[in-house]
């Protein structure tokens, strides 16, 4: 069969929407057809080369679909089936998952790196070459065939918009703070971003029991978004931040810092603002600048700081998918108030624009 898709041939250059040759699912692939993608960080920096990805390529990996075609072996999901695509394929069976860490899954890790399906290859092609997929989806299309591991039945009345943001923005950010950190009840939190992801990590920081929390962020229309989905305060960056957070704070420092930027100095100021025996949880998809450099001695072991990294907020896709539905019909988690702009998929340069400039929150692509 054939797919429309946002074809991106080099990194900097607008996406060009092809027709492009889409085959059909093998063993344990299933067809999606996507009902909604969400422009997550991750996609603008493999767009602008700050992450190194190969080419050509469907950027897209935070959707939600429909499955319209299974493949042999798959018994989970049907057609007609409402799914999340998550874009770590857990196997549930290596060393990580057994262990208790899924998301550093060996098998889907590989994928991931690649842009490919777990096996090493892609269902995309234009004029007989082969076609990446984004973190093994490539949801910038009207359909897109990924392992059957990736997807998440969802009840059928989820709206997609939400289910997309729940695929990545809200996974990555409400888990970091839910999975990844140990917030205690009562704790003070400060979120060094305040996007897509950094407001999920907000929601999940007041979820888990944060009394204060903190958003730090450069654009004042974030700040106050911040403030609308559970920050008690939000403030700009500047050299002062430590200082103003230590007096929001009976002068210690937050209990728990999530770095959700991607730079040196948001990671700089994660630690700065942490208390002593505090932690600090890396979440930002940067590039090989955004460097975390410090004395060992004097700025980690003095002061028993824990530094933590956490991929796709330390999440266990089969769990947490329904959890964060349940959390949203209840109304707990705001996923409605993030999308603040639609676009066509034949809108993708415009939307990435958006998206690059910091405009809104989240941007949702509808293929239509």
């Amino acid at each position: 069969m054939r797919t429309i898709a946002a074809l991106l041939e080099q990194p900097k250059t607008p996406p060009s929407l092809v027709e492009l040759d889409l085959e059909a699912p093998r063993p344990g692939e299933i067809l999606v057809e996507i009902g909604a993608s969400g422009i997550c960080h991750t996609d603008l920096s493999v767009y602008d080369a700050t992450l190194d990805n190969p080419m050509p390529i469907v950027l897209g990996h935070e959707g939600a679909g429909t499955v319209v075609q299974i493949g042999e072996g798959v018994t989970r999901l049907a057609p007609g089936d409402r799914v999340v695509l998550a874009w770590l394929a857990q196997c549930g069976g290596c060393f990580y998952c057994l262990r208790g860490q899924p998301e550093l899954c060996e098998r889907a890790g590989f994928s991931f790196a690649l842009s490919t399906l777990p096996d090493g290859s892609t269902r995309l092609s234009h004029d007989g070459r082969p076609v990446h997929q984004m973190a093994g989806l490539g949801t910038f299309a009207h359909h897109c065939v990924v392992p059957a591991g990736s997807a998440v039945k969802v009840p059928g009345d989820l709206p997609f918009e939400a289910a997309a943001l729940i695929g990545c923005a809200a996974l990555t950010g409400f888990g970091a703070a839910v999975n990844t950190a140990s917030i205690q009840v009562g704790d003070s939190v400060a979120v060094i971003g305040a996007g897509g992801v950094g407001l999920n990590a907000i929601q999940g920081a007041r979820t888990a029991g944060a009394c204060t929390v903190v958003a730090v962020d450069p654009n004042r229309g974030r700040r106050e978004r911040a403030l609308a989905f559970g920050a008690t305060h939000a403030l700009e960056p500047s050299p002062a931040i430590a200082r103003e957070i230590r007096a929001l704070t009976e002068g210690r420092g937050a209990d728990v810092a999530i770095e959700v930027a991607g730079r040196t100095e948001a990671i700089d100021t994660a630690l700065r603002v942490t208390r002593r025996g505090g932690q600090v949880v890396l979440v930002g998809a940067g590039g090989e600048d955004a460097l975390l450099s410090v004395p060992a001695f004097a700025s980690v072991v003095m002061t028993g700081k824990r530094i933590l990294g956490s991929l796709y907020g330390s999440a266990n896709v089969r769990r947490d998918v329904p959890r964060l539905v349940q959390l949203y019909r209840s109304g707990t988690l705001r996923l409605d108030e993030l999308v603040t702009e639609t676009f066509e998929l034949d809108r993708i340069d415009e939307a990435l624009a958006y998206c690059a400039q910091s405009r809104g929150t989240r941007a949702v692509v509808i293929p239509r």
